[in-house]
Formats: structure tokens, sequence, C-alpha cells
């Protein structure tokens, strides 16, 4: 407590009479000072305060604290006031000081232990240190933030809290981050590196990884980064540890290979001269490939020793690859220079003519050039298709080839214009004449343009601008070109009057319809007038008067006057109509229903009439609609357009008058059992009326009713509501069952006979019933019928009355026992073509046989190919039975080509130096089309030694036919010495003084052993100029053999001359006012007779020269080293201006309010000569000055020009601290789908300078989550000064959790319950991302019943927000309904063929007992026809579960098809011939309608043979029933067999007797192809006596025809005088010639098939060409080597064919691997040859050979 203050009472006695003007005494306590309690920021305190007045009365003492009020820490003044009765005021103050004299108590967590992630170095630590202060108020700061990153190891934290007051409290802990993750290292894979050539080792660069979360670790490896490794493998290991001891490792392979290749050495480059005929040059060269280990090499080149290199520039490159895979390689250029110039050829002078639009033409031209190198560049003055003017042009062509040889040549092109000039007249003016005049100037243009393009004449007859009248004026013109050639062209001018007339339509006209009509006449006005008075034509779309119908129509008018001027006007006339229409219905309709229909289609047409001619007419029913029977009304309305209306209306009535439709079964027929004579049967009748009304149907018998075996009536009667009946019947047919028995022979096995295909067999069915009754027995082949080679089923059928049918069947079979007979072609000789060794060849034995079948095959085919020489060719014929005949001719092929000679090209060789001739190797060859060998000779061998010079080789080919051919070729050996050549010493000369050149002479001399021309050449002549300097002169000498010597020298040209300076004189400068130097420019000059120089001084030209005097030296000097110098003077002159004197730099201080200030400063200038100055300064005494630094400079001329100049800095500096303002909290609304929420805000700062630096923790539009958060801005001016501020952001979540439900669930209860248990899933989101409280009515998986439920959830976020959703789970009943259909119905079809109806029962009951939906595809009752049909059955429940079910409704057919064959068919067999082709009718129907299978054992047009042949035939329909019928055709032969005798004969009989065995041969055939009998009245062979008898033959056939001939046999003695040739016998003075030979003495040889035109027949079957046959001139040569037979003939001339072949280049584009690898591809060209023959024919001579 404080102390106690003393109460002074002073008591004043005052008259009551004095006025009281005095204020009450108020005194206050001292001020207090106390100490806060250790456990509080307040205390309360006690102090007095009191108040005296000196009138004794009352006064009022009021304090802003009571005594005893509780104050808090820090400092409150309390002030207290007192007034006295009189209303005087006095008043005291006093402070209460409380003082914090408690620190605050901090407390800090304990160690904080948190594990590293895997992945990094660092982990978020949150911790909250703690303190509390007496005052409540406290700042506590950490070294470190909660939250903060502490990196891998341990870290303290510090913190102090100070409280207001400044007392403090501290505290720290320590946060340790531990690594629990291993460091991941990672190798390279194996590393493979090539060694160099010249070392065992390489350094090898690698680069193993290692990644740590610590961000730290130690890498070891057992080899650094480019270490040396050897050749061989090394395996590298790597180990990776970081700093908590954790560690990784790998290894991996170096290999090191060794890549030393071997040594290849290619020949230096080689430069070769082109021959004068080719582009291409045979070149030998060498290239060598060691390798050091001394193993083998593969050396390859691109082009080989020898190969062709074209004229240019080719490069050999040649790879050596040892067997390790080494590879080096190399290469060499191959340089072919082409010396022979190319030849160009221009066309003649050239004539065109100018096209008639142009005055060029383009014109074609081609001219050629050819060059030996086969490449050249054609350039002409004008390109072809060049436009030429007209006139005569000269082209001058040039052709270069690649080598820069050149030819010209030129020629004329002439262009003629023939084309007259082109004029152009406007087209007709028509022009409108003013309105107060008759005529008109009228301005036209016209043209003319010449195809030349030169200067033209046009003439008019009227000229532009000429005057004319209203009306058509014509104007004519006239145009002359240069060549004087003349065009023409006209127009027409007409000018019009322009004045239009004036035109009236009444106004629009309302009128009202007649009421029997559509249409009024109406009568109207209109009025045209014409100014002019003249005449006018009127015309509208309607006349007045015309017929207008209801309705508006519009009426146009059109005037015009006689000068087409046109006025138009309209107007509209409207018929209205008020006449209702008028509609008649018919009267009552009555119709009667059809059988078939319980309704009809009615037709009927109401009828409507109106005034307007159109109406519309509705009824309630549409005519041809259906009306059931019964009666229905009509009601009908018509509507004109007007919508005036009329109604009608009427009954139609149906009637039935049709009896009910009653359908009975077709007749049944059926089986009685095995065991009775009766049967119960079933079948079903309807009936059904068109009426859709219930009907009476009765029958005779019920179904199921017994019948007994037999036939039964059965007859039904039906009745239909309108009384009326209908009846129908059937019958009942019960049949036994019991068939017949049928038995066929065993299988037949016949020998066919030799001279047919077939036989008649006879055999023997039987067919027996136990009734006895009779039976219907048939077969498929009758006994005695035709039967053919092979095997053929008979099928045999037995039915008896009852249609039962039994059937066997067995086969019969024909054997051939008759070989086939074959024939071959007699020998085939064909000639070889030239360019083949064999030939195709056609041929066709030919093979018959009894069967007429077979199958012929040869050793060869026909069109195989024969080789030259004889092959013997085999055929076999086999018929179907395996027999077999053969027989076999022989193919001859003569080669008839001679042989093909090759001769390799002119050879052009070069001679050794050492010798003057050469061992020449060359290449011919020989090839025959025979593929034999041949015999080649030449007049040189390859290898023989040829002389320098040319000669001639000459080669003959004979091949094994004996044809020959030849060739040659040159050989040249040319001389390799080259010529001596010999230059001058080099040579040392002075240039004159006057120049840098001199002419110099030498002399060079060239030689040539063998004494001939040279041609020498240098690259400068004797006498040439050479400048100061040295050149090199080349020279070089060709003999005219192309070898060529050189030699070199130099021409050096000396300077002895000086050269010549020249400088300025002495140039003087004035120094400026501010300096004491001048840049001065100046040019000195040097001349020298080199005409190059080096001119140097010693100041350049632009050298600053200080105020005085110096001296320039320079010098010149030549490329000699010759020089002369000169100098000059250079004067620089002072002219010192006025005096100007500036401020010191000013430093400021800017306000506090402003970036800127005002300052004053002066500046003085001084003139020494007292005159007048101008002094200015960049800124004004008194501008603005912003903070920063500016300088100032001031500028002072004089009258005369001088200027002085000087400068000072102003400095204005900040010291007012920026002033920052923050914004008030913010709030903010969390979006629904986020938990944060990017906030804008804009703190703001204001600074003097006008500019500063406002950063903040957060920026504006960063993202603040759920919650509060804590803004810090500061704001820093550019000295440094700053202020700060903060505020918070807060972020409120105002979004209820997105809560989801599934859709509604649709689910199916389980055939064996009602309910069921359904899992479903639920899920609730909040946009805070914190925990929600979601619930459901139902839970997932509890049971619901069958229908619907529905299932409602709630969701809490934690901010309190729900959310609800709902859905609905429908539980349905799955079991279907029960259907059942009966079984298969199978029904009989009447015996008519036609349908039946069919009565069946289908159920369908479902499990909940609902209704049920049961149709079907049929009725019960519905027709089916023959054949089976489904019926398909659905039913469904009112749950939609549908049921289905099908069964098949079988009408089975009963009744066999009806087969008729037609009668037997006999024919008379044609007389070339023993078959025929037969026509004949069978026919097979079903009383189904349906489709029958009808097949016969013979086609109708089939062939018969000669006798009779049975063809049977069979039916059956679709139900399987089957019927049969057969007939005979008969064959007759009518004619005769054929018999042929020889004619008579005549033969000579021996010289020893007188009579004479004869053979003749008679031959007899007959078109049955039968056996013959052929017998004559002497037997061939049989002995003739001399003289003349008769032979008769007789031959008959097996149908009894007889045939017959004779002929005479006469023997006469054989008197011969003939020599008869090649075997011929001499006969009665003739020559009978053996087979080959004719002629009167068998001179003659035969070659039956004939000889192709150009060739003649010299033997047996043998040609030759004719050129080969000559006149025989009597010498015969049957020993010839060519092994020829026959008579030699003298030498004929004939033209040989010789082939001769060249090698011919050919450069194909390829593709060749050109990457390091072999990776990549280029394109290349690969020079290829061939071998190219060439044909030719010269005059020579043999001898031709015959026979």
């Amino acid at each position: 407590m404080g102390g106690f203050s003393t109460l002074i009472i002073l008591l004043l006695v005052a008259v009551a009479s004095i006025c009281d003007m005095t204020a009450p005494a108020i005194i206050c306590s001292e001020d207090l000072y106390l100490q806060a309690p250790d456990t509080g920021n307040n205390l309360a305190v006690d102090f007095v305060a009191a108040c005296t007045d000196n009138s004794r009365g009352d006064v009022n003492l009021t304090c802003s604290h009571e005594s005893g009020t509780v104050f808090h820490i820090g400092t409150e003044s309390v002030s207290c006031t007192c007034s006295d009765p009189a209303g005087h005021v006095s008043s005291c103050d006093f402070r209460v000081t409380v003082t914090d004299i408690t620190a605050p108590i901090i407390e800090c967590p304990v160690t904080l232990t948190r594990e590293a992630p895997s992945t990094k170095n660092s982990v978020r630590v949150t911790f909250e240190p703690s303190c509390t202060d007496n005052s409540g108020r406290d700042n506590l700061t950490c070294s470190h933030s909660s939250r903060d990153k502490f990196r891998i190891g341990s870290e303290t934290v510090s913190c102090t809290c100070t409280d207001p007051a400044g007392l403090e409290d501290s505290c720290e802990f320590d946060v340790n981050i531990v690594d629990i993750t291993a460091p991941i290292i990672e190798c390279p894979v194996t590393l493979t590196r090539e060694a160099p050539s010249t070392k065992n080792s390489v350094r090898v660069t690698f680069e193993p990884s290692c990644t740590d979360n610590s961000g730290r670790d130690n890498l070891t490896c057992s080899h650094s980064s480019r270490d040396k490794f050897r050749i061989g493998s090394e395996t590298v290991s790597c180990t990776c540890t970081d700093p908590a001891g954790l560690e990784d490792s790998c290894e991996f392979d170096v290999n090191i290979v060794d890549t030393t290749p071997q040594t290849i050495i290619c020949p230096d480059d080689l430069n070769l001269i082109a021959p004068g005929d080719g582009n291409n040059l045979a070149v030998d060269f060498v290239t060598v490939c060691t390798e050091s280990s001394g193993g083998d090499v593969d050396l390859t080149c691109s082009h080989q020793s020898g190969d062709i290199f074209y004229i240019g520039t080719e490069s050999v490159a040649c790879t050596c690859s040892d067997p390790a895979g080494h590879v080096s390689t190399c290469d060499f250029q191959v340089t072919v220079t082409d010396i022979t110039a190319p030849i160009i050829e221009c066309p003649v002078t050239l004539t065109r003519e100018a096209p008639s639009t142009k005055n060029s033409v383009r014109v074609t031209f081609e001219p050629s050039c050819t060059d030996n190198s086969g490449r050249d560049n054609l350039t002409c003055s004008h390109s072809s298709r060049d436009k030429f003017r007209i006139g005569s042009e000269t082209v001058s062509c040039t052709c270069t080839d690649p080598a820069g040889l050149e030819d010209s040549c030129e020629f004329d092109v002439n262009i003629v214009d023939m084309t007259p000039p082109a004029i152009i007249c406007p087209g007709d003016l028509d022009l409108l004449a003013p309105g107060t005049g008759y005529n008109l100037a009228v301005d036209f243009e016209t043209a003319c343009i010449d195809n030349s393009g030169g200067d033209v004449n046009l003439t008019c007859s009227h000229e532009s601008g000429a005057v004319f009248h209203i009306g058509t004026e014509s104007v004519s013109c006239t145009c002359f070109d240069p060549a004087g050639h003349v065009s023409f062209c006209d127009f027409q001018v007409t000018v019009t009057d322009t004045t239009p007339q004036t035109i009236i339509c009444p106004d629009d006209l309302n009128l009202i319809a007649p009421g029997d009509g559509n249409n009024l006449a109406v009568d109207f006005v209109t009025v045209c007038t014409e100014s002019s008075g003249g005449d006018v034509d009127l015309t509208c779309s309607h006349q007045s008067g015309d017929i207008f119908y209801i309705g508006t129509e519009s009426v146009a008018c059109t005037c015009s006057d006689p000068a087409g001027h046109v006025s138009t006007c309209d107007f509209q006339v409207t018929v209205t109509d008020i006449t209702a229409p008028i509609i008649e219905c018919p009267v009552t309709l009555t119709r009667e229903a059809p059988s078939t229909k319980n309704s009809v289609r009615v037709t009927f047409e109401p009828s409507c009439t109106d005034n307007s001619g159109r109406d519309n007419l509705t009824c309630s029913h549409s005519s041809r609609d259906k009306f059931r029977i019964g009666s229905e009304t009509v009601s009908c309305t018509c509507t004109d357009p007007a919508g005036l209306e009329d109604s009608c209306e009427f009954d139609v009535n149906i009637v039935d008058m049709t009896p009910p439709a009653i359908i009975c079964p077709g007749d049944l027929d059926l089986l009685a059992p095995g065991t009775g004579y009766n049967l119960a049967v079933d079948f079903e009748t309807a009936c059904i009326d068109n009426s859709g009304g219930d009907v009476n149907l009765t029958c005779s018998h019920e179904s199921g009713a017994v019948f007994h075996i037999g036939t039964e009536s059965v007859s039904c009667t039906c009745f239909d509501p309108a009384g009326h009946v209908s009846f129908c019947d059937f019958q009942v047919t019960v049949t036994d069952t019991t068939p017949q028995t049928i038995i066929c022979p065993d299988d037949l096995n016949l020998i066919a006979p030799g001279d047919g295909n077939n036989l008649a067999v006879d055999f023997v069915t039987v067919c027996t019933e136990s009734s006895g009754g009779d039976v219907d027995l048939t077969c498929s082949h009758q006994s005695g019928d035709i039967f053919y080679i092979g095997t053929e089923s008979v099928a045999c059928t037995c039915s008896d009355p009852a249609g039962h049918v039994s059937t066997c069947d067995f086969q019969v079979t024909v054997t051939d026992i008759t070989a086939p007979i074959i024939e071959c072609p007699v020998t085939l000789t064909r000639e070889a073509p030239s360019t083949k060794n064999s030939v195709r060849v056609t041929f066709e034995p030919s093979c018959t046989d009894n069967s007429g079948r077979d199958n012929l095959t040869c050793s060869h085919s026909s069109r195989d190919k024969f080789r030259i020489g004889s092959e013997t060719v085999s055929c076999t014929c086999t018929d179907p039975a395996g027999l077999e005949d053969s027989c076999e001719f022989d193919v001859n092929i003569v080669d008839m080509t001679p042989p093909a000679i090759i001769c390799p090209g002119d050879l052009d060789l070069l001679a050794p130096g050492t010798g003057y001739n050469l061992a020449v190797d060359f290449e011919t060859a020989c090839i025959d089309n025979s593929g034999g060998d041949v015999n080649l000779t030449c007049s040189h061998e390859s290898g023989a030694v040829f002389h320098i010079g040319t000669e001639s080789v000459s080669c003959t080919c004979f091949d094994p036919a004996g044809h020959v051919s030849f060739c040659d070729f040159q050989v040249t050996v040319t001389d390799t010495t080259p010529q001596t050549i010999i230059c001058p010493d080099d040579l040392n000369l002075i240039a004159p003084g006057d120049g840098n050149n001199l002419a110099v002479d030498f002399v060079t001399v060239c030689t040539e052993s063998s004494g001939g021309d040279v041609d020498l050449t240098c690259s400068h002549q004797s006498g040439a100029i050479f400048y100061i300097g040295t050149e090199s002169v080349a020279c070089t000498c060709s003999d005219p053999a192309g070898h060529v010597s050189t030699c070199d020298f130099q021409v050096t040209v000396t300077d002895i001359t000086a050269p010549i300076i020249e400088c300025p004189v002495t140039l003087t400068r004035e120094a400026p006012s501010t300096k004491n130097s001048v840049r001065v420019t100046f040019e000195p000059s040097c001349t020298d007779n080199s005409g190059r120089d080096n001119l140097t001084c010693s100041h350049s030209s632009r050298d600053k020269f200080r105020i005085g005097s110096e001296t320039v030296s320079c010098t010149c000097t030549d490329p000699a080293g010759l020089e002369d110098s000169c100098e000059f003077d250079v004067n620089i002159v002072d002219t010192t201006p006025q005096t100007i004197i500036c401020p010191d730099d000013l430093n400021l201080i800017a306000p506090g309010d402003g970036n800127n200030l005002a300052v004053d400063f002066v500046t003085v200038c001084t003139e020494s000569s007292g005159g007048d100055v101008d002094l200015t300064c960049s800124h004004q005494s008194g501008a603005i000055f912003h903070i920063g630094t500016e300088s100032v400079a001031c500028t002072c001329s004089d009258p005369a020009g001088h200027v002085s100049t000087c400068d000072f800095q102003v400095t204005v500096t900040d010291i007012t601290a920026p002033i920052i303002e923050c914004p008030v909290t913010l709030t903010r609304e969390a979006p629904s789908t986020k938990n944060s929420v990017r906030v804008t805000f804009e703190p703001s700062c204001t600074d003097n300078s006008g500019r500063d630096n406002l950063t903040c923790s957060h920026s504006s539009r960063d993202k603040f989550r759920i919650g509060s958060e804590t803004v810090s801005c500061t704001c820093t001016d550019p000295v440094g000064l700053e202020d700060s501020c903060e505020f918070d952001v807060n972020i409120v979540d105002m979004t209820p959790p997105a809560i989801i439900c599934p859709g509604d669930l649709d689910l199916l209860a389980p055939g064996t319950g009602y309910n069921l248990a359904v899992d479903f899933e639920t899920a609730c989101i909040d946009n805070s991302r914190g925990d929600v409280n979601l619930t459901c009515s139902h839970e997932s998986g509890a049971v619901f019943h069958i229908g619907t439920e529905s299932v409602s959830c709630t969701c809490f976020d934690p901010a309190g927000h729900v959310s609800f959703c709902d859905f609905q789970v429908t539980v349905t009943d799955t079991t279907p309904p029960t259907i059942i259909c009966p079984d298969d119905l199978n029904h009989m079809a009447p015996g008519d063929g036609s349908n039946l109806a069919v009565d069946f029962v289908t159920e369908c009951t479902d499990s909940s007992g609902g209704d049920v939906n049961l149709t079907c595809s049929h009725q019960s009752g519905a027709i089916f026809h023959i054949g089976t049909q489904s019926v398909a059955c659905t039913c469904s429940d009112s749950a939609g579960h549908v049921s289905t079910c099908d069964f098949q409704v079988t009408v089975t057919d009963t009744t066999p098809p009806a087969i008729i064959c037609s009668d037997d068919v006999h024919r008379t067999a044609p007389s070339d011939g023993n078959t025929l082709a037969v026509d004949f009718v069978t026919e097979c129907t079903d009383s189904s309608g349906g489709d029958v299978n009808f097949t016969c054992s013979h086609q109708s047009g089939a062939i018969f043979h000669i006798g009779t042949e049975s063809v049977s035939c069979t039916c059956s329909n679709p139900a399987g029933h089957v019927s049969f019928c057969d007939f005979q055709v008969t064959v007759t032969d009518m004619t005769p067999p054929a018999i042929i005798c020889p004619e008579d004969l005549d033969e000579l009989a021996p010289g020893t007797g007188n009579n004479l065995a004869v053979d003749f041969e008679t031959t007899c055939t007959d078109n049955s192809r039968g056996d013959v009998n052929l017998t004559c009245s002497h037997e061939s062979g049989a002995v003739f006596h001399t003289g003349t008898e008769s032979v008769s033959c007789t031959c008959s056939d097996p149908a009894g025809h007889v045939s017959t001939c004779d002929f005479q046999v006469t023997v006469t003695a054989d008197v011969c005088d003939r020599e008869c040739e090649n075997g011929g016998v001499c006969h009665g003075g003739v020559c009978v010639c053996p087979p080959g030979y004719r002629g009167d003495n068998c001179q003659h040889p035969k070659c039956p098939r004939g000889c192709p035109s150009s060739m003649t027949c010299v033997g047996v079957n043998r040609c030759v060409p004719i050129a080969f046959a000559g006149p025989r001139n009597g010498r015969t040569d049957n020993n010839s080597g060519s092994g020829r037979r026959g008579t030699c003939f003298p030498l004929v001339s004939y033209n040989q064919r010789i082939q001769t072949s060249y090698i011919k280049p050919v450069i194909r584009n390829i593709q060749i691997s050109c990457g390091t690898f072999g990776l990549q591809t280029c394109n290349s060209q690969r020079l290829e040859y061939t071998v190219a023959y060439r044909t030719v024919y010269r005059t020579s001579y043999r001898c031709g050979w015959s026979g």
C-alpha cells in the first residue's frame, strides 16, 4: 500500500452579506506506483480526494475512478471534479501505475524423435510449446516453427516467451530425425570398349549412381572412372553408404576388345586417255594386303583389275578382312580423260506461218550432238519452242562434251505474216434523244490490231462525235495492215424518242357472287393518253366484261406507244360468296355378308354442290370402310371455302346369307391290325360361320367309333344362328395289311462279245400272294434287255390289289475279254530352230476298243520337246478291263543351224618398255543349239605373240552337223616408250623501272626416239608477260601414241625501282576551348612500279595532336623492300574561351510528404573581355529534383563563339518510412467441392518516394484451408525504411456433405421364397475432408419382401450440415406360368390329296392363380396341309413372365403318283452307223400337286444301238410312294455291208515260170459294227497263170444283208530292159520300186508326209532346205566326213548367216552398304558386261549334198 495524505482543513469565517466568488479547494492524491500481484494482471487501489469551499456549503466531489477500483498493469489517469453551491468548479488529477514484476512461465516439449520417409531427407515436425503470464498477453517465439522441415540428424529448438513488461522465460528441446532407409545404388551394364591399334589398355569412363533419402552418400568403387583397363574383362564393384551407415552395392564388367586390323596398300591415282571411238577403257592395277600375323586375308575391291572405266573419275574402294573380322580399307581414283570433240548437226532453214492472233510462233527444232563420252551439253541461242517474231532470225548452237571440247552450227528461222488485221467495231448503238431535240452527237470507239504489231490505217464513214438524227443510220469502217491485208466492219446507230404516255386504272372492285354460280361478269374502264397525240396500245390481263370467280383477282394493264415506252397500272376485283352448299346422302344401303367374313367393305358416294365449285365433304365413315353384320348410321357434312355448311345421314345394313362352312376329314384309308378285322377310328370335323356365332354340328358316327374292314360312309350336318344348314361326308376304309412274297435270281456274271460292249441277258423273277389274288410284278430291266460291259443292278417290285409292295434286286455283270487296238504314226522328222536344241513335236496315236472307253498313254506327250537326234516314243492303250495294246514310233530332230561363234572386241594393248611384241591372251567361244561338242579354231592361239601394230585374228567353228560359222577381231600393240622433254633452267630477270612486268623469251625442246612428230605445249609461251615475283612454267610433250612427258621451270622478275612518296604541306588546326588536343585527318600518297606498296607514318590520320607543333614522318616500302620517305608539321593553335563556375554537389533531405524538392543554386560565367555571355543549364535554379541523384550541366558561350561548360550533382535523400495498411479480417466461404479457397486481398503501402516493395507471408490468390490463418505483410521503400501489419483470413465451411445412394433396385425373388436379403452401397463425402456420420433406414444386407420399399439415408459433416438421399428396392416374383402342349399329332390325308382340319388342346396355369394369356400360331380346328407343320404356343402371366411350348402336326399322303410310259418304240438304224438317238414321252403326276422325282434308265434323245433295249421309269412323290413303268426301243439294221475289192491287177510272171502267187486285199465293213462273213472265189496268195482271171467276193452282215464285188488279175510274162535304182526290180519293162522310192527308175525318194515349202525331199522321209540341192555333176562321195550320203553337186553360192559376239557394257543402278556397320545404303552404279550377238550374212560356197 502507498502512504496516507495529510488532510488540512481550513476553517474560514465569512460574512453572510458578502457575495461568494471563490471556487472550492480540491486536493487529489499524489501519483500512485504499485506492483501487480504474481497471479494476476490487475490491482484494487484505494486513494483519497478532498474538496472544501469557503461557503461552508456542501460540495459535489466526483472522480473518474472510485477508490478501490481495479487497475490493470500499466498507467491510468484519475481525474476529479468539485463544484460548490455557487456553481464554481475545481478539478485535479493523478496517475495510477500498476507494474508487472512477474516473469512469464514457458514450457517446451521433451525431445521429439521422428522417422525419415524412404524417399526424403527431412520431416515436417509438429510441436506446441506453451507460455503463461499474469498479464494474459505474451509473445512466444521459437528458432523453428511448428511443421518446419527437420533434416536427418538432431537439431535443437530454442523458444522464448516475453510479456508486455519485457520480462521473459525460455526453454529448448531436441528434434531427432532418424534415417532407416538404405541408399539405392545403380551400376551401368557391361561396358565394351575397343583397344587402340598401338595400346593394350583404354581409359574407360563410367558413372554409377547412388540415391539416398538423406541427400548425402559416400559412393566408392574398386576402380575409378577413367582408370585404364587392359585388354580382356575386369569386374568393377561399387558400394554406397549413407550417413546412417546403411549401404547398397552393385558390380559390372568392363570388356576391352583388341581391334588392330591388317595393312592394305592401293596404287596411286591413275590418269588415262579414253579412245577416240569409245567412252571407256580396260584398266589394270595391283592392290596388296598383308596381315602381321601372316594369316590369310580376304581382299576385295569395288572394281577388278581389267574392269572397264568410263570417261571421268571413278573411285576404287578396296577392303581387306582377316579371320578375326578386322577390316582395312584403301581407295584410289581412276581418271579417264576424253580428248575427242563432239559432232553437232543443225536443221536446215525453218519457215513457219505466224498465227492469226500473234506476231510470233513457237518453233520446235532438234539439233543433234554425238560424242564418244555418250554425254554432251547442247546449248543454242534459242530454245526449241521459243517464240520467233515475224521476220528472220539466226539460231546458233554449240555442243560441249564433259571434257570441255565443243562443236557448233547455226540455221535460220523465217516467220511469215499471212493474217489480215483484226478490226473491231462497237455493237449497234441504241440511244435516247434528249427531251428537247430530235438529234444527238454520238461518240464511239473502233480499233484495229494486227498480229505483226506494226502500224495500221483505220477509216470510218462517220467520225466519232458526228450528229445522228432520230432513226437508224449505218457506219462502215476499213483497216489496212503493213502487209497490205484489209479488214472491214460496220454497225448501226439508232436514236429513240424518250417521252412516255399516261395510264389510269379504276379503284379496287368488291362484288357479290350470284347464288347459282361461282363467278360474275365485271365491267370496268381504263384510260391511256399520249402527250404527242399519237396512237397507243392499251392491254389488260382481264377485259372489261370478263368472268371473275369467287375470291380476289388482280387486273394488270399496260400501255405502250410507237417508241416502245411502256406505262402500267393495276387494281383488284373481289367476288364474295354468301350461298351455303347443298349436300345429298344415299338412301339406306343393304349388303350381303360374304360367305367367309362377318363384315363387308361398303362403297357409297354422298354428293355436295356449291356455287364456289369447291367444297370439303367429310363423313363419320369412309367409303370402302368395313361394316359388320347388322346396321350402322353414317353422318356426312359439307363445308364451302366461305365456311358455310350443310349435313345429312344414312343407314348401312349388312345381311348374313351364307350357310356355315362345314369341314369333314378326307376319306380315311387305315390298316387293320394284324390280329383283328376292325378298328376304332378317331377323326375331326369342324363347322365355322362367317357371323362368328355358335353353330350346331352332328355326325352319323362319333369320332372313336369302331369301323370294320371295308368302306363305310360318315355324314355330318351343321346349323348356324341364321338357320342356314351345311352338310359333308367322308369314307373310312379299313384295309388288310399282310404283304405278298417276291423272289429274284442270284447275281449273273457274263462275257461280253469280242465285237461289242453289250449283251442281251435273260432272267426269271417270281411273285406270289398268300391270298391267291393277282399281283403286279415289274423290274427295272426286262429279261432279254441289253446290259453293257460292267455291273448293273436290277430292282424288282411286286404289288397286290391292296397296295402292298415287296421288292428284291440282283446284279448283272458283263465282263470284257477283248483287248483294244492301238495305232501309232510313222517316223516323224522335224527341223530344230536356230536358237534351240529341241522342238515341240505334235502327234496323235489312236486307240479303239469294244468298250468304247480306253486309256491311251505314251512315254512322251504330244507337244513335248525332243532334242536334236532320234528318240523312240512308246504308247500303250488300256481298256477299262485292264486289257492293253502298244506301239512305238521314232521322232527325228534335224539340226540345220550353224553354231554361234563369239570373238572378243578389237584389243588395244601396250607394248612393254623393253620389247616390240607382246603375248596376248584372249577368249573366244562357240555355242551350238544342239548342245553338242563344237570344233573352234583361230588363226592365232590365245597367248600368241603379236608385234607392235595391228594384226587380224580369224576364227572358225564347226558343229556336230557340219555347219560352220566365222568371226574375226584385231589386236593392236602400241609402243609405250615416251619421248624426252628438256626445259631451260630457272630464269632471274630485272623488272623495268616504269612497269611491273616483263616479256620473257625461253626455249624448250622435245625429242621422240622414233623420230615421229611430237606436240609440245607450255603453260606460258616464249615471249609471254611475267609480273614482278616468281611464276612456274609447266610444259607437256605428247607423241602420236599418246605418251606424255613433262618438265617445268621458274621465271623470277625482280624489282629494283624504289617507290615515290608525297606528304601534305604543314597542317594548322584550332584547339577546342575545353581540350588541349585535336584529331587531325591527313592522307599522304605512294606510287610504285609494282602497283603494290606499304605506306606507314609515325602518326595515323585522325590521331589526336596536342596544342603546339608535331612532325609526322611517313615511309613507303614496295614488295622488294625498296622505300621512300617524307614528313610534314601539324600545328594546334590554343583559343581559350571564357570562365564558367558551378556550385559544389548539393546534398538535401526530401520532405516527409513528398518525393521531390525545389532546389536553388547559383552558377557564374565571366568573359575576360567584359562582353556579354550566354549561360544555360540543364536545370534552372528552383527546379524540382526527385529523391536520388541528378546531374546539372551548364554551358556558357561568348559572341566569338567560344564555349565553356561545367556540371554538378543534386542528391535528394529520403528519411521518411513508408506507411502500410492491411485489410480487416477476411471471411470466405469454402466451395462445395473443396476444403480450401483462393483468397484475393490487396494491402496497400504509401511512401514519399512513390516506390515501395510490399511483401506478405501469403500471396493474394493463395489457397487458404478451412479454418483461420494470419497473413503478415511488410513494406520497404528504396532506402530500406519499412512498415508492417497483419490480418486474419477465416475460411468457413457452408456446404453440406455430398451423399450418394444407389439407383432404385429391381431384384428377382428366389423361386422358393417371398423375400430377399439385399446388399447395397451408400457413400458420403464432405469438402472439409473431415469425418462424416452416415446412417440409413435399412442396413445393407437387410431382408426386403416382394414389393417395393423405400430406403432413406442421412449424413452429417463436422460443421453440422446434413444431407439426405433415398432409393427404392423392388423385389419381383420370378416364377413363370406352366404351359402344356399335346404330343406331336399324326393324321392321314384324304385320298384325293386335299388337306385336313386338326383339333388339339393346350393348357396354361400360373402358380399365382392370376389370369394368363394363351396364344398359338395355329388354332385348334385349323387346316393343315400334307407334310409337317410346327404349332408354337405362348402363355404370359400378369407379371409379364412368358412360357412357351410347341408340337408338330404331320398330315401323311397315302396315294402313290400316277406314271405313264410310252408304247414300245421301233426305229431304223442309219446307213452309216449302228446307233440312233431316240425321242420318247413319259409322264408322272401326283394327287398332292407337289413335286415328283421322275427318272428313267434312258433319257429321251439317248443313243440306242441296233437291237432292242428296255427303258424302265420310276416316279416317287414327296411322301416316298413309288410307281413304275417300262417299254422297249428296237433299232433295226436295214443297210447291207460295204465290200471293197482292189482295182484290176497287172502282174509280171517271173522269168522262170508262167504263173505267179498274187497277194491282194479285200475289205468288208458294216454299219452294225458286228461280224461280217467275207468270201472270195480266190484266196489272197493263190497262184494265177499267165493270162486274165476274174475274182468275185461276197460279204454278209448279221442282219443277213449281202453285198458283192469282183476284179481281174492279169499275169504277164516278164520282159525287162530297164536299170532300176535303189533296190527296184524290173517287171515287164517297168521298175517296181521298193517302199520309199518312186520314178521310172525308182530314182526319186518319197516323203509321204510332204516337206515344208522351203525344203525338198532328198531321201526316204528326209527333207533338206532347197538351197542344199543343186544340179547333179555325177560325182558321189559316200564316205564324206559329214556322214552324208548321195550325190555331191557342184559348188553353189549361198548366204551364210554368221553370228558374232561382242562385249556390251551395261551400267546397273544398285544399292550398296555405305554405313560404318552396313546399316545404311547408298545408290551406286555398277558396270557389268554382257555378251551381245551380231548377225551378218555373207556369200559363201559349199557342196550341195543330196541323199
